[in-house]
């Protein structure tokens, strides 16, 4: 929080917006990673082929980084500690965008080739099907694991107790942006279902499993919107940014909750219902051109 901030109250977003800081343990943690992806992604483009399919996955894990560093070194992190919806923005940047982006760039082996040769060998093996890490993954990620673990993470964390607890407390907040961040990544595999873990849902079953979030989360976010006091006292001596008294701050990260958040969840279940048709579309007319098997002889 800055000290000085009763004094330079922040009134717009140009003002919100040029607030960096890379010097927090988060922000030194993101940089380290982004610099082994970076290492690893260079050694991987000279000593392969690259094609669309392998950018596709650097423009992904780009934007990911990116959204990080916005969450973890940015405005939102920077007034984290005065605005409740600026860290309310901290989660949904963290847990639905950053999280499913990883995902789909598949930085795994990136992150491999970083390493020195003796610890990639090492790193590779353990990733392989009978790995321990794999069998771990393989367990946290099926969906009745994954979905408990994600939305009483959410929750958890959403106890007022707990809640501020994490903003007097710099290793506790470090823990609950590790524990969300973590949980989300578990939550999105097996919609994603990058290697080594395949998917083992259909897109129904996705649809099914995404729904099943859409509902607890939702709660969550009209509880904290409709809420007439105050759940979370840390802010009671936040300096009042825009404005904005505490309970009128409260209701905007509610509300950042609610409408951004499950619109992610919207367009998620929109991609996976058209590859769902595209795809039924594809086995209809498979069927429709393969030729009729020949009369069995008697």
């Amino acid at each position: 929080m800055n000290g000085d901030s009763e004094l330079n109250l922040i009134d717009s977003f140009g003002e919100f917006i040029s607030a960096w800081n890379f010097s927090s343990l988060p922000a030194v943690l993101l940089l380290v990673l982004a610099g082994a992806y970076a290492i690893g992604t260079i050694r991987l483009a000279l000593r392969s082929e690259t094609d669309s399919s392998y950018w596709s996955k650097v423009a992904a894990s780009a934007s990911a980084f990116v959204l990080l560093a916005v969450a973890l070194a940015g405005p939102f992190d920077y007034y984290s500690g005065e605005l409740f919806a600026a860290h309310m923005s901290q989660h949904i940047i963290i847990a639905m965008l950053a999280a499913p982006l990883l995902l789909i760039a598949r930085p795994m082996p990136a992150y491999i080739w970083a390493l020195p040769r003796p610890l990639r060998i090492g790193v590779g093996t353990a990733f392989t099907g009978s790995g321990v890490i794999v069998r771990v993954l393989t367990l946290l990620t099926r969906p009745m694991v994954a979905l408990p673990l994600f939305i009483g993470t959410l929750y958890g964390w959403h106890i007022p107790a707990a809640y501020n607890g994490s903003l007097e407390n710099e290793w506790l907040h470090l823990f609950m942006h590790f524990s969300m961040f973590t949980t989300a990544i578990l939550f999105w595999w097996p919609i994603v279902g990058p290697p080594p873990i395949r998917t083992q849902l259909n897109h129904p079953q996705r649809i099914v499993y995404l729904l099943l979030a859409v509902t607890p989360t939702a709660l969550l976010a009209a509880i904290i919107t409709l809420t007439k006091s105050v759940l979370y006292d840390f802010y009671l001596a936040a300096p009042g940014h825009f404005g904005w008294s505490t309970t009128e701050d409260q209701r905007v990260g509610g509300l950042l909750m609610w409408i951004p958040g499950n619109f992610v969840y919207l367009l998620t279940l929109t991609v996976l219902f058209f590859k769902w048709f595209a795809l039924e579309e594809r086995k209809s007319s498979q069927n429709h051109h393969r030729p009729p098997s020949p009369p069995k002889s008697r």
